[in-house]
């Protein structure tokens, strides 16, 4: 194991040990009035105030007479500084949480070698009958995987069901075991999107994109209950540690859906969940969106249902974007959905899009390549044309290769079409020109989206961002010294960070009670040993400035002290 995957190992690690600084956090804020004071309390991205009123978990006021509040719960900020909560509004805790506790860390995996000496750890511990879990893996060219590597990971893992996801959550290994568990053969229909490994007629276990879906139902079945529920609140305990108190989780990949909000909505009746969750239904096809609608109702004040999120191209770093140039394997990428009915009524992106805006709802769409980006964009342009205007918030993800184009028609939708992106992946995703040559360097434009007034919010699509990458100090890190490299990223100022990971990522989730500490609006903070306008760029690590304390609702979630939550 190189010197870098051994650090990424023990980071995630450590992260898991060090959770025990967090306490049961079941008392809430109902008929309470609490004076935040003694520090910098920033309203948004710009507005500074002394100190903050707030009742019954909602903002009242600032700046008000403490002589007046004599009676109001003190929250000593003893001179740190707070901001408003912070959303990573693009994230896979929930999914993740579970394959990352109960299965093998692939991170920092890139051959099949070194899956195998993880997973020979991994399985000795394992009961006999378990199912072989883990992610993170990371491969160079993923059409290369053969029967003879499908051979190295049947004889670890036996006659055990093995299902193992790549970092970029795109593609994934599995076993002959499963694959009989599957019913599946190299005859089996793909889906759209999708690609299957297969050498002389037989099956290398190698999934990509969609094919993603063909032995998941089966796999999924097997998940432990108890197993997934501690998952998730490692991962949410983690997030709330770095300096998150909200999070957009996508609930599933590309053929896959993760769709378990029971195990947040427990979490959250028993005090426990430290962070506000808008959750998704991922959806594949236009029935789809009835099944996603059955979740309206499903909302409570931490687990929120966002809405859909669907994929329309493949992973950029995986060389699937859908662009209308061609790339350096010889191909456009991967669409995931047909802007016709070529494939049918049930995969038409424009039926799709009208039929969510039918129902009211919110959606998330994975578009990377310039022909993706175009694909939602004329769906939405469509049932503009027809209805008159767009009702719902409608969010790109990701957006590697958006054109001048683009960005106008996004801002024709007067804020109804917003963007989030994850500047971690200027360095994350550095070696993408394998893929796309020259064009590489034109990807992830952020700074030209959040300079042309549309609503940017900032995210880091954990697990593609490995664990040193996610916390909110190290993503400005990043972003602010334009990755390292200035001249290939323009630089974000610190301020557009924060306004982006606030106001920008709360707007990605069609509330209006988060993303600033206006009055009326949620006490949902994050608390700093500093100021964040006082740090050098070059300074922002993964671990400074520090994180002392996060709020939802007034209420006390994660303490670097490790005191009693309120």
């Amino acid at each position: 194991m190189t010197q870098r995957k051994f650090i990424s190992y023990c980071i995630l690690v450590v992260v898991i040990l060090s959770l025990g600084f967090f306490t049961a956090c079941r008392s809430d804020s109902a008929g309470k009035t609490q004076l935040f004071a003694n520090g910098s309390i920033y309203l948004d991205a710009e507005r500074q105030v002394d100190n903050l009123l707030v009742r019954d978990g909602i903002v009242e006021g600032w700046n008000v007479d403490p002589a007046k509040y004599t009676n109001a719960e003190l929250v000593d900020l003893k001179g740190a500084t707070a901001y408003p909560g912070f959303c990573d509004s693009h994230v896979h805790l929930a999914e993740t949480g579970y394959f990352f506790h109960v299965g093998a860390n692939l991170i920092g995996c890139s051959t099949v070698d070194e899956i195998v000496k993880v997973l020979e750890a991994k399985v000795k511990d394992l009961p006999a009958n378990a199912s072989v879990f883990g992610a993170g893996f990371s491969l160079r060219d993923y059409d290369l995987w053969t029967l003879e590597d499908l051979a190295k990971i049947d004889r670890v893992t036996g006659n055990r069901p093995a299902f193992l996801a790549d970092k970029l959550g795109h593609n994934a290994i599995i076993n002959s075991a499963t694959i009989k568990l599957s019913g599946m053969t190299a005859a089996t229909k793909i889906p759209l999107g999708g690609k299957m490994g297969v050498e002389n007629s037989q099956l290398t276990g190698m999934l990509r994109e969609s094919a993603m879906i063909l032995p998941w139902n089966k796999i999924s079945d097997l998940f432990d209950e108890k197993e997934m529920k501690d998952g998730a609140m490692l991962m949410a305990q983690r997030w709330a540690s770095i300096g998150y108190t909200a999070i957009v989780d996508l609930m599933g990949g590309p053929g896959i859906r993760y769709m378990f909000p029971d195990v947040l909505f427990e979490l959250e009746s028993e005090g426990k969940l430290p962070l506000r969750v808008d959750y998704c239904y991922t959806i594949f096809n236009l029935n789809d969106v009835d099944d996603a609608a059955k979740y309206k109702d499903r909302s409570t004040d931490l687990v929120r249902f966002l809405g859909c999120k669907i994929f329309v191209d493949g992973a950029f770093a995986g060389g699937q974007a859908w662009t209308s140039w061609e790339n350096q394997q010889g191909g456009h990428g991967l669409q995931e959905i047909y802007t016709d009915d070529m494939g049918g009524p049930e995969l038409n992106l424009n039926r799709i899009v009208a039929k969510v805006e039918e129902y009211g709802m919110n959606l998330h769409y994975h578009a990377q390549g310039d022909m993706a980006i175009s694909a939602v964009l004329d769906a939405l342009d469509k049932v503009r044309a027809e209805k008159g205007e767009i009702k719902g918030i409608h969010t790109l993800i990701h957006l590697a290769f958006p054109t001048d184009e683009h960005i106008a028609r996004i801002k024709s939708f007067n804020g109804h079409v917003v963007v989030t992106v994850q500047p971690g992946f200027w360095e994350v995703e550095d070696d993408t020109a394998y893929y796309y040559g020259d064009q590489a360097v034109k990807a992830y434009p952020i700074k030209k989206l959040i300079e042309s007034g549309i609503s940017v919010g900032i995210s880091t699509d954990f697990s593609v961002s490995p664990p040193q990458y996610t916390p909110v100090t190290a993503v400005i890190g990043v972003a602010a010294t334009g990755g390292g490299n200035p001249e290939l990223h323009s630089p974000i100022p610190v301020k557009e960070m924060i306004r982006g990971f606030t106001l920008g990522s709360g707007q990605t989730t069609g509330s209006k009670d988060v993303g600033t500490l206006d009055i009326g609006k949620k006490a949902d903070l994050v608390v700093f040993d500093q100021d964040l306008y006082s740090v050098a760029p070059e300074k922002f690590t993964q671990d400074y400035p520090k994180v002392l304390a996060t709020y939802i609702g007034g209420r006390k979630v994660f303490s670097s002290q490790g005191d009693a939550a309120n």
